[in-house]
């Protein structure tokens, strides 16, 4: 299984640089690095893959999908960029200290165009500190691109990290998709994505680009395939959100489009990534691929209790007797079996109020039903109507939600605030929930 996992751990790379070459098609040597101050030519890979980044300034093999990358006069740089459900992730790495600047059309409808055009800038201070600052570009009543501050409370929810090992120098960014009005992500949402870099501060000149709002074109997607023809790749899963316990299910297929056999000689399936620690892989082997051939492999693996919560990758490695012939990734939710949540009064609660209702939300993420119970604790002298502390609940599978709803009536003359626990127990397993609201004189 290690070495398995290890052969997969390269396939981000690979699909970066690998593409889709036809066989008619002729692959260009790279061209000689040309100086930075000649802008080198840079071709980001536009498909932006959804993976969960955790952002803590070290970039990890096997965490993240290259952006782009480049060499010139001694400065090696390589970017990064994905995506979840909550958060797109922008990294980069040097083997220099360097500013990071990141423009977003999240829209992808032109700089300039709408609320929703963001800069994002992290620069080096004196004692060498990262500095960020968070700027929107608000094009209704203005005539001229002018960079606005985003509110304090706006700018702390962009998280960055930067730190230093082993000669390399590296910069993590979290923006979440909450920043960024009336944006709702999904797989084939197209957004306008830079990641600027420059190695002196003293420099104007950042690379790739310095005209604002020169972005690359990009979409975001929980698939990538890349083969060389006649070699057709697919790669689909059972569910693409698996709660812990239970397996994802998958089914990679791959046809022979071309009028000759490929030497196919094995493919590997694994977690891709830091996924590959958590899920089992096997490698298959075979006697080459007929043409006009379509061969189909079904998967499963467990999703341990241990695996965070998060997109991750599952990925498979075409390979002939000596080298590879093509590779997919597609991208799975690990989440928990239930969600809870613990509804109590928004406002605060006037002390002669008739009672008070509370709400203990169980949203059911696994493929069964299930049944439970809910036990509420609230402070000494509180009355829970009928004495029913404690609720029974079905929920059924994949996405509902049951709620258990007690009613409760304060005691006279108690202010402040008041703690409530909610005990969820499913399956012989109890989770707590807690939460206050605020008892105040009328």
């Amino acid at each position: 299984m290690r070495r398995h996992t290890a052969w997969i751990l390269t396939l981000a790379i690979t699909l970066c640089t690998f593409g889709t070459l036809a066989a008619d098609e002729v692959a260009v040597a790279p061209v000689a690095p040309a100086p930075v101050s000649q802008q080198p030519v840079i071709n980001p890979d536009t498909q932006i893959f959804k993976r969960t980044v955790c952002v803590d300034g070290r970039i990890e093999d096997g965490e993240w999908d290259v952006f782009y990358s480049f060499s010139s006069e001694g400065w090696q740089v390589t970017t990064y960029a994905d995506w979840d459900w909550k958060n797109l992730y922008v990294g980069a790495r040097s083997n220099k200290p360097f500013d990071l600047l990141c423009t977003l059309d999240a829209n992808d409808d032109g700089w300039f165009h709408g609320d929703e055009n963001y800069e994002f800038k992290i620069t080096r201070s004196a004692d060498g500190n990262l500095v960020t600052a968070v700027s929107r570009y608000e094009s209704r009543n203005v005539k001229t691109p002018t960079p606005t501050p985003v509110s304090e409370s706006e700018a702390s929810l962009v998280e960055v990290k930067g730190g230093q090992s082993a000669e390399q120098y590296e910069i993590e960014m979290r923006v979440p998709f909450v920043l960024i009005r009336n944006f709702k992500p999904s797989s084939g949402t197209k957004v306008g994505l830079q990641i600027n870099v420059k190695a002196s501060p003293e420099d104007t000149a950042w690379v790739p680009t310095n005209l604002l709002g020169d972005v690359a074109h990009c979409v975001l997607v929980a698939k990538k395939f890349a083969s060389l023809k006649p070699l057709e790749l697919g790669f689909d899963l059972k569910d693409s959100s698996v709660a812990h316990g239970e397996a994802l299910v998958g089914r990679f297929h791959m046809t022979n489009a071309g009028t000759e056999t490929l030497d196919v000689r094995s493919f590997v399936i694994a977690g891709e990534g830091k996924a590959g620690a958590y899920l089992s892989s096997e490698r298959i082997r075979l006697e080459g691929l007929p043409p006009k051939k379509h061969f189909a492999h079904n998967t499963s693996t467990i999703i341990p209790s241990e695996m965070p919560v998060g997109s991750w990758a599952l990925g498979a490695e075409v390979r002939s007797e000596d080298a590879r012939l093509g590779g997919a990734l597609v991208s799975f939710d690990v989440v928990e079996p239930f969600e809870l949540e613990l509804k109590l009064p928004a406002t605060e609660v006037p002390a002669d109020t008739a009672g008070v209702t509370i709400q203990v939300a169980i949203k059911n993420n696994t493929r069964r039903s299930a049944r439970g119970k809910v036990k509420i604790i609230l402070p000494v002298g509180w009355e829970i109507v009928k004495n029913a502390d404690v609720r029974e609940f079905i929920v059924n599978p994949r996405g509902s939600t049951s709620f258990a709803t007690f009613k409760a009536k304060p005691p006279i003359g108690e202010l402040g605030q008041v703690p409530v626990r909610a005990e969820v127990t499913i399956g012989g397993q109890t989770r707590t929930v807690q939460g206050s609201f605020n008892v105040v004189a009328r």
